[in-house]
């Protein structure tokens, strides 16, 4: 039986490719992604439609583990990913944010979804069918995600469709999420007596790349932006209209805790063409607030007599 199953799978597969091939020849880029992502759906749920969920298991022997890369360097994954990593026969599936480093880790089969901005949906489509031929071989998979899987990562999404469609609930193992290493690999402290009290955490697309609401400014509150580099002006003319000052400073940090990690600061009306100068990409993270200069050497001693002011006081 599951050597039939196997020939279905690879049938499928055969079908998945010629459909895509098809699609890339259209020519028309808004139809294509449209037929594309249709084409995906299809091989996924008819794979689905394979799998033996009888059980509350799922496929016998098969699991399923959302497992967070942390912001790039290996050294920051948990002791627990790291033995999920070495596993030979699990099927490991990786965004394609994740580093070269942590992917470097993996000792199975591994697959990159190519999660690019515009093609998203075709993508996590394309991670549901791997999903599903691993769970209908009867292996763990081992969904590998950027950061820590719960913030911003669209693991609730899927582990939802995990327990729908393949009677698995999946195993999480915490990351360390890149809103807090990328601006402490860029010196910047997220809070900061005199400076910052709070720590607000968004992203910059919303569901189907819309634009996600900013809150209002205030000044001793630090604002950290994931995947927003890619709307990184739209986003600064959006603080602005919230009642941000323009002279609020502002970094961007890209590849933290990585060999190729850079650090650039400004305020909101610089850092877009700051960014757009030194021609800065994902994964990066943008920090927003007066937390951004703090260490800067102008301001050390401003800030160290407000604390010894907050000290005297209590």
């Amino acid at each position: 039986q599951n050597a039939a199953f196997t020939m279905h799978i690879a049938r499928l597969a055969a079908a998945f490719s010629f459909a895509l091939h098809v699609v890339a020849f259209r020519g028309h880029a808004p139809r294509s992604r449209a037929a594309e992502r249709l084409a995906l759906r299809a091989t996924t749920d008819e794979i689905v439609a394979e799998v033996d969920t009888s059980g509350s298991q799922g496929f016998e022997g098969a699991k399923i583990v959302l497992v967070g890369a942390g912001p790039g360097d290996p050294g920051l994954l948990t002791l627990r990913a790291a033995k999920y990593l070495e596993e030979e026969a699990a099927l490991v599936i990786a965004d394609r944010l994740v580093s070269p480093e942590v992917l470097e880790m993996v000792r199975g089969e591994l697959r990159v979804a190519k999660k690019a901005p515009g093609c998203a949906e075709t993508a996590q489509q394309q991670i549901y069918r791997w999903m599903a031929e691993g769970v209908a071989e009867g292996r763990r998979v081992i969904r590998l995600k950027i950061g820590d899987p719960f913030v911003f990562g669209r693991a609730g999404e899927e582990i939802l469709w995990s327990r729908e469609n393949l009677g698995i609930t999946p195993e999480v193992v915490a990351g360390v999420s890149s809103a807090f290493a990328a601006p402490m690999a860029g010196l910047i402290p997220v809070t900061h007596r005199g400076a910052a009290n709070s720590v607000v955490m968004s992203t910059g697309y919303g569901r189907n790349g819309s634009t996600v609401p900013l809150l209002p400014y205030h000044e001793d509150a630090t604002a950290v932006f994931l995947m927003a580099v890619g709307r990184l002006r739209e986003l600064c003319e959006g603080l602005k209209a919230a009642g941000y000052p323009e002279d609020c400073p502002a970094a961007v940090v890209e590849r933290a805790t990585t060999p190729k990690q850079r650090t650039f600061r400004g305020d909101i009306t610089t850092l877009p063409d700051i960014a757009v100068e030194n021609k800065v990409k994902a994964p990066a993270v943008i920090v927003v607030g007066e937390v951004v200069r703090v260490l800067d050497e102008a301001q050390m001693e401003a800030y160290r007599a407000a604390e010894i002011g907050v000290q005297t006081s209590i």
